[in-house]
């Protein structure tokens, strides 16, 4: 059974998620799936820091962009 820590942890961005679902993703986009893993590492990195999963999501999306260029 998973613990509302990792319930909350996996939900990354609620917000930005609906953004996405949304939008169409382009060729140089990164997968939702490749930005919610990034996301959440940083969300570790940070030691399971909550109230900074948009700022996670939007750096995820970044660096992610930036390494497809």
């Amino acid at each position: 059974m998973a613990t509302a820590k990792t319930a909350r942890a996996k939900n990354i961005s609620k917000e930005a998620n609906e953004t996405l679902d949304d939008q169409t993703v382009g060729l140089n986009e990164p997968a939702r799936e490749e930005i919610e893993r990034r996301a959440y590492e940083l969300y570790l990195a940070r030691g399971e820091a909550h109230g900074y999963d948009q700022d996670d999501w939007l750096q995820a999306e970044r660096e992610l962009k930036e390494s497809q260029s």
